[in-house]
């Protein structure tokens, strides 16, 4: 998906990196200004549109990730996803 947003209806509250078969992971959020503004490491941890407990204003934000996978294969993947209230 390229846009969630996490207005308390329940639905697409949290943007998190899904898949099966992931060892490690880094998945990171970066502002229009290159600030990173949330990072996990846990599949089940996902960014809940806010930093530093405030909630962004809509934007596009920017995420990198980089999975490891259970067979050793490395998959990076970077791009834009839209935060809309």
């Amino acid at each position: 998906p390229n846009i969630f947003s996490p207005n308390g209806d329940r639905e697409n509250e949290r943007l998190f990196v899904l898949g099966s078969g992931i060892k490690e992971l880094t998945f990171i959020i970066y502002d229009r200004w290159g600030e990173k503004i949330f990072e996990s490491e846990d599949t089940g941890i996902g960014w809940d549109g806010t930093y530093k407990g405030k909630p962004m204003n809509e934007a596009v934000f920017v995420y990198y990730v980089k999975a490891t996978m259970t067979d050793n294969e490395t998959i990076e993947k970077q791009g834009n996803i839209t935060l809309v209230r």
